[in-house]
């Protein structure tokens, strides 16, 4: 139940931001004067750094899974650590499809607006905040591997 109001938690705090960024530069109007063509080419970007960042997580789940012989992470399965970073892992990985699909799609649609631009920017933060955690994890894992 712990790691249940731990995650809640987690998953509140990361769509605040992600929504109170895309709410702040909806407010500033900030990308209010691009045309539907500058619309276009930054969703095709943002499509572009979301199938990158898709491998980048999919690289790590391969070298976790790799590791998984190991003591720590043996250990870190029996404290339930392990469970949550494969979890956000795989979540991470679901964001960063989502990001790639839903700039595929505005790249194709016969009308951008800026709603379509925020929504998509939104997605792109939650799944740069979902990343930024899984990194610091796998980070702290690869840090305290002994090779055995």
């Amino acid at each position: 139940m712990r790691i249940l109001a731990k995650e809640i938690i987690f998953w509140s705090k990361s769509a605040l931001v992600a929504v109170a960024v895309s709410f702040a530069a909806h407010y500033f109007g900030a990308l209010d004067k691009l045309a539907a063509g500058d619309l276009r080419a930054a969703a095709g970007v943002l499509a572009q750094i979301g199938a990158t960042m898709l491998g980048f997580v999919l690289a790590a789940l391969a070298i976790l899974a790799t590791m998984s012989n190991s003591k720590l992470v043996r250990n870190m399965g029996r404290t339930g650590h392990y469970q949550v970073l494969l979890q956000r892992m795989f979540v991470c990985v679901g964001a960063f499809g989502l990001v790639t699909m839903a700039g595929v799609t505005v790249i194709f649609l016969p009308v951008v607006t800026g709603v379509c631009a925020y929504v998509l920017s939104g997605f792109s933060l939650l799944s740069i905040v979902l990343l930024v955690d899984v990194s610091r994890k796998f980070w702290k894992v690869l840090h305290h591997f002994n090779p055995e």
